[in-house]
C-alpha cells in the first residue's frame, strides 16, 4: 500500500523534523539537517550521537526536581494473575516509564545505533495471530500501525481481539489512520476525524491512546497543515523508517528484505512490514519475518518497541 514514494519526502525532513524549543531529556538537539534550536531544558545537556543526531540527555549532577522528570524509571512491580486485567498484569508494565515527547517530531530511525525497532502496518489481519505466535517464539516485542479499514474493521469483534493480544503480549499500537489516505490532501477536520476513528477504539479496547503515528505514504511530515493537525490531538512522534522491505510490491521477498538491510546496517534500524500484502500466504509473510529476525540479531542489534527506540511514551 505505500505505492507513493518516500524519498523526497524523507529529504525533505529527515530525522531533524521538530518544531518545539529547547528540546527535554532525549529530545533532539543536533544534527545533519537538523533546523530546530541546538539547546536543552535545565538539568539535561546536548550529546553527540552521530553526524545525524545529537540529543538531550540528563546531567548527573543535576537537582533533585530535574532528575525527578528526566531519568527514566525502572522500578515497576508486575502481578502474575492472568485472569487480572489491571494494567500490572500487562506485558508493558515490565517496561521503564520514559517520558512525553515535546510537541510533534518526526522520526525514520531510532537514537540508540544498535536499536532495531521492527514495524507492522496496516492491520489487524488474519495473519496477525500467525504473526504474534512467531514473535513470542523469537521474544521479539514489535510495533504495530492499527489501520481502520483495511482488512478487519474497528467494528469487527475481530478487532478488538487481535488489539487487545498484541498490546497484552507487549507490543506498541500506534495509529495508522482509518482510510488510509494521504492526509496531504485532508481539511484539518478530516484528518482528526481519519485519527479519532482508530484511536477511539483502541482506547475502548486498552485503555489508552497511541501516541505515535505512521503516516499513510509516509507523507505529510514536512506540512504545517498535518503536524499541526496532529499535534493538537496529542501526537508526539511521526514515525517513517529507513528500512523498506517493499513487501507490499514483492510478495514478501527475502533476497530484496536482505539487500535492503544490509545497505544499513551499522545504523539504528526501523524497518517496514506489512500485515498483508499482494500475494502473502502464510508461509511467506512468517518466512520473511523470520529472516529479518535472525540476520538482524546476528548482527548485534537490540529488538526494541518504537517508545524505546525513541525514548519517549507510546501512550499519551
Amino acid at each position: 500500500m505505500k505505492a507513493i514514494s518516500v524519498i523526497g519526502i524523507l529529504s525533505a525532513c529527515l530525522v531533524g523534523y521538530t518544531r518545539a524549543a529547547c528540546g527535554e531529556a532525549f529530545a533532539q538537539c543536533g544534527g545533519n539537517n537538523y533546523d530546530g534550536e541546538v539547546c536543552c531544558v535545565a538539568g539535561t545537556e546536548c550529546e553527540y550521537v552521530n553526524e545525524s543526531y545529537s540529543q538531550c540527555n540528563p546531567v548527573e549532577d543535576s537537582s533533585d526536581d530535574d532528575k525527578n522528570e528526566a531519568i527514566v524509571d525502572v522500578d515497576v512491580t508486575v502481578e502474575n494473575d492472568e485472569d487480572s486485567t489491571e494494567e500490572s498484569d500487562n506485558e508493558n508494565e515490565k517496561k521503564p516509564q520514559l517520558p512525553k515527547g515535546t510537541g510533534i517530531q518526526y522520526f525514520e530511525k531510532c537514537k540508540n545505533p544498535k536499536h532495531w525497532a521492527m514495524t507492522y502496518d496496516d492491520g489487524p489481519t488474519e495473519y496477525a495471530d500467525l504473526m504474534l505466535d512467531l514473535f513470542k517464539k523469537y521474544d521479539i516485542k514489535v510495533t504495530f500501525f492499527i489501520c481502520g479499514t483495511c482488512h478487519i474493521n474497528t467494528k469487527d469483534p475481530e478487532f478488538k481481539r487481535i488489539i487487545k493480544r498484541m498490546y497484552d503480549e507487549g507490543h506498541v499500537i500506534g495509529n495508522h489512520t482509518y482510510n488510509h489516505l494521504n492526509l496531504v490532501d485532508l481539511t484539518p477536520d478530516e484528518i482528526v476525524n481519519e485519527m479519532k476513528l482508530v484511536e477511539d477504539p483502541i482506547y475502548e479496547i486498552i485503555g489508552k491512546r497511541p501516541a505515535f503515528v505512521r503516516l499513510p505514504f509516509g507523507s505529510g511530515a514536512s506540512e504545517e497543515k498535518v503536524m499541526n493537525t496532529l499535534e493538537s490531538l496529542g501526537y508526539h512522534a511521526a514515525i517513517n523508517w529507513n528500512v523498506d522491505t517493499m513487501d507490499w510490491d514483492n510478495t514478501g521477498s527475502i533476497d530484496y528484505s536482505n539487500k535492503v538491510i544490509t545497505e544499513k546496517l551499522g545504523q539504528p534500524l526501523i524497518t517496514l512490514n506489512h500485515l498483508a500484502f499482494d500475494g502473502v500466504t502464510k508461509e511467506n509473510i512468517a518466512a520473511l519475518a523470520e529472516f529479518e529476525i535472525q540476520y538482524i540479531l546476528s548482527q548485534g542489534y537490540t529488538p526494541v518497541t518504537m517508545d524505546e527506540c525513541l525514548g519517549i511514551q507510546a501512550y499519551q
